[in-house]
């Protein structure tokens, strides 16, 4: 059997580069009907949500994506102390711009990790 004839769920994603948002919609053969996302976490009735990543000081797990990766409100203290930052627009590596013109990365982080974390969270 052909995997053409075999397709089972089709999964559809926008990225706007912009706004750095992407929407996400699927369907599948049990069910026809396109379903859109709009709940994200934190924030229902949406069709977007943020593409950022917020990782521990070792960028090893990620600890929020979306709009908590970027609301999450720390103490003073704990402010000081953190080094972990929201890293936003590593889909732009994505795109064929000039390498110096590509947005700068946490040392150690490659764009590709990013995009699938990103993709594994959602």
């Amino acid at each position: 059997m052909s995997w053409k004839s075999d397709i089972r769920v089709v999964v559809g994603m926008k990225t706007l580069r912009i706004l750095n948002k992407m929407g996400f919609a699927y369907a599948n053969k049990a069910n026809p009907e396109v379903i859109t996302n709009d709940t994200w976490p934190e924030v229902a009735g949406v069709l977007k949500t943020n593409t950022v990543l917020k990782y521990d000081q070792n960028l090893k797990n990620v600890e929020a994506w979306g709009l908590p990766a970027l609301a999450q409100k720390a103490s003073r203290r704990a402010e000081r102390n953190s080094t972990s930052k929201p890293v936003e627009l590593f889909k732009l590596h994505l795109g064929n711009m000039p390498e110096k013109e590509k947005p700068v990365l946490p040392k150690g982080l490659e764009f590709k990790r990013a995009i699938t974390d990103y993709l594994t969270e959602i």
